[in-house]
């Protein structure tokens, strides 16, 4: 943590909820918290307004005054409202399994930092996100801080000045803004003209307007701030302003102004704003994740519940064959949560940068041919993941080194090849007609790389949402009620990309697709040098990537 011990107040009725909040707070590895309670709304907004403490816990329900089902949210609305500068989490109460999206944006709208479902607190979750509260407080008072000594090296004259002759365009820049730019005493004489060629051309044309309006009478003080060449070749920062003399025709005969350096104040607005997208980003994913999780597990968990209750009875009647069914069913079910499970914990890694990448030397033939073989077997009985579809995965490879010699020997990650071929099987039979043929081919054809395709004939993508597939838990309007997390795509999409590689789609609505994926033929160790990638940048996964042209150099 940023500064310890943190002080902490959690404003609730419930004793049970400081119990939850205080039995994780100790969980919590390395950290050192002072966690106080008050059950008063009226308390609550005293020491809120105050900003006594580094971080505030609302309950939902706080009954006084206030209807009990919006107590907790007016508490946080009127802390906003009356100067309550700190991170504000909300609980929700732990019996409401699915929020409303509506619900969602009335707790940010009212200013929480973050909320949680009380159900769903852990002391991972609390770490994670006290650390980037007290983050987000750290930069605002750094920000806070950078704006007093703007106004205080303003105040003090620390500023560097020109002076502009509109009759003669002959201008003085003082010494001091000299240096500011990098410039000796006697370097840097400019005429007015030269001077703006030092303003960055993307700020060019405005800073053009401002003067232009300011000297024609429009304004009466010119102001603006735009960007400045220093002598080292980086961009500086600079407020402008000036004030105009004129003659007794009114025309403009001299200009004079300052300069102030605001260099850092952007550097931190810019960290800042980057911060907050980030924050709205993860609140974003978090209740996408919570949607579909509460969404998608509800067939399964079905299954299993009846096919328990069957089963039961079966075994009561002696029905060994109707009991094994049932068992078949619990099995299928629990594997297809256990896969929406891995899909995610696999995100998380990629997301953090600790999706690891261990290519090792294998034959693609047979190891695509194996896979494909074991996947018919488990689609014939998994009932829980493709309901009542019949399917054939056709497998072509071409080779040209020898027709009668498939074996494709090279450097691939067999954890990720596995994902990478699930996910694209997968989505190819889900979203297919009964009956319909899966093909998977694989071209070994150029000695530079292998072209992997997997072809269905289904309910196709349409044009416009085919930018956005590779998205986290995004599905297309097409897909109805066909099961699904939204994740598979985004996990293929990071096993290519840790391969190198590049991925393609071409798709027609009602008439199938086609996916390309496209991976550097490495058949030997020494083929990796000089092969270098950031294994951060998977980060890039969550962002609108051209995934069709990857440069890792």
């Amino acid at each position: 943590m940023s500064h310890l011990p943190v002080h902490i107040l959690l404003i609730a009725q419930d004793p049970d909820d400081y119990q939850l909040l205080n039995q994780n707070l100790t969980k919590i590895p390395g950290g050192q918290f002072e966690l106080e309670w008050v059950s008063s709304y009226a308390s609550g907004l005293e020491q809120t307004s105050n900003n006594q403490h580094d971080i505030y816990f609302i309950a939902e329900n706080i009954s006084e005054n206030v209807e009990n089902s919006s107590a907790g949210l007016q508490l946080l609305k009127e802390s906003r409202y009356k100067g309550c500068d700190r991170p504000i989490f909300f609980l929700i109460d732990a019996d409401q399994e699915l929020l409303k999206i509506e619900k969602i944006k009335a707790i940010e709208t009212a200013g929480a930092t973050d909320y949680f479902q009380k159900i769903q607190i852990d002391a991972e979750i609390l770490a994670h996100s006290i650390r980037y509260a007290l983050k987000e407080q750290e930069i605002n008072e750094a920000l806070r801080l950078s704006q007093e000594r703007y106004a205080l090296a303003l105040s003090a004259g620390e500023v560097g000045v020109w002076d502009w002759n509109l009759k003669s365009d002959e201008l003085y820049v003082a010494p001091n803004l000299k240096a500011m730019l990098g410039y000796g005493k006697n370097e840097l004489n400019p005429n007015w003209q030269q001077w703006q060629q030092l303003v960055h051309p993307h700020d060019r044309d405005r800073v053009n307007a401002v003067l232009h309006n300011h000297l024609a009478g429009l304004t009466s003080q010119y102001e603006v701030e735009y960007r400045r060449l220093h002598k080292d070749g980086t961009w500086r920062w600079f407020l402008s302003r000036g004030n105009t003399l004129r003659d007794a025709n009114g025309q403009p005969s001299r200009m004079a102004g300052s300069e102030t350096d605001i260099t850092e104040r952007k550097q931190l607005e810019a960290y800042l704003r980057q911060s907050l997208e980030k924050e709205k980003e993860i609140n974003q994913l978090k209740s996408q994740f919570l949607t579909m999780v509460s969404h998608e597990f509800r067939t399964p968990l079905a299954t299993i519940l009846s096919s328990a209750d069957l089963l039961e009875f079966y075994v009561e009647q002696s029905q060994t064959e109707n009991a094994l069914n049932h068992v078949d069913r619990l099995q299928n079910a629990a594997e297809y949560m256990t896969q929406m499970l891995n899909d995610v914990l696999i995100m998380e890694d990629a997301k953090t940068g600790n999706l690891n990448f261990n290519p090792v030397l294998i034959d693609l033939y047979n190891f695509c041919d194996y896979f494909v073989k074991n996947l018919e077997v488990s689609l014939n009985r998994a009932k829980a993941i493709v309901p009542e579809k019949q399917h054939h995965i056709s497998f072509i490879c071409r080779n040209s080194d020898n027709l009668d010699n498939l074996e494709i020997s090279g450097l691939f990650d067999k954890t990720l090849m596995k994902q990478l071929l699930n996910h694209l099987l997968l989505n190819a039979v889900r979203y297919s007609p009964n009956g319909g043929e899966v093909i998977l081919e694989i071209d070994a054809t150029d000695d530079e790389e292998i072209i992997l395709k997997v072809t269905d004939r289904g309910i196709g993508i349409a044009k416009e949402e085919q930018t956005n597939i590779f998205e986290m838990f995004y599905r297309g309007n097409n897909i109805e009620n066909i099961p699904g997390s939204g994740l598979g795509l985004a996990i293929v999409k990071t096993c290519v990309y840790l391969h190198g590689g590049e991925m393609s789609v071409q798709s027609a609505l009602d008439k199938g697709s086609t996916f390309t994926v496209r991976l550097p033929w490495h058949k030997s160790v020494e083929s990796y040098q000089g092969y270098n990638y950031n294994l951060t940048d998977v980060e890039i996964m969550n962002t609108n990537l051209d995934i069709t042209k990857i440069d890792h150099d």
